[in-house]
């Protein structure tokens, strides 16, 4: 146990702020974290409010904590592993606890210092199933595009892909 775990809970003097620093330092070292996961992390500690909000402006005066950063980096390492389209990487990113405009902001970024491709990664997610070079039948269709469809790719994606309109395994409606 160290001295400054018997600090009483809710200290808001300046070594509760160096602890919280150091806790978000921590953090940062292990992987980028969003300003709202460091928050959380340090409620979770038992930080007072005024304490986390020094301890982050501090770690976001150094240049360690930047969403703007956070969300770009991010997104560029789910669309680099090629199996997620659009959608779902923003869904990450708000995961994150990263507003919609930041994280739109960060995949539009990220998609074009990635040249990212959806048809090509939807493509690859396709041929990784066995669903691809080969005709389909319509259960094998409506499989293909429920996958695509959960993976975040553009419906128009999938219906360049799978070509037809209809990914029910019924068919068309009538």
């Amino acid at each position: 146990m160290h001295p400054e775990d018997d600090s009483p809970p809710g200290d808001v003097g300046p070594d509760a702020v160096r602890r919280a620093t150091d806790a978000c330092l921590k953090l940062l070292s292990v992987r980028s974290r969003s300003r709202q996961e460091l928050d959380a992390a340090l409620v979770r500690k038992g930080f007072a409010e005024k304490v986390r909000e020094e301890a982050l402006s501090r770690v976001m005066g150094w240049g360690y904590l930047d969403d703007a950063r956070f969300a770009q980096e991010r997104a560029a390492a789910l669309l680099r592993k090629g199996r997620l389209g659009p959608r779902a990487v923003l869904q990450r990113l708000e995961a994150h606890g990263l507003s919609e405009d930041a994280a739109r902001q960060g995949l539009a970024q990220a998609s074009g210092t990635e040249g990212f491709d959806a048809l090509a990664a939807a493509r690859a997610v396709l041929e990784g199933k066995g669903l691809l070079g080969r005709p389909l039948d319509a259960k094998e269709r409506a499989r293909a595009g429920r996958l695509l469809d959960s993976r975040g790719f553009a419906e128009d994606v999938i219906h360049r892909l799978l070509g037809e309109p209809s990914l029910d395994p019924s068919g068309p409606e009538e």
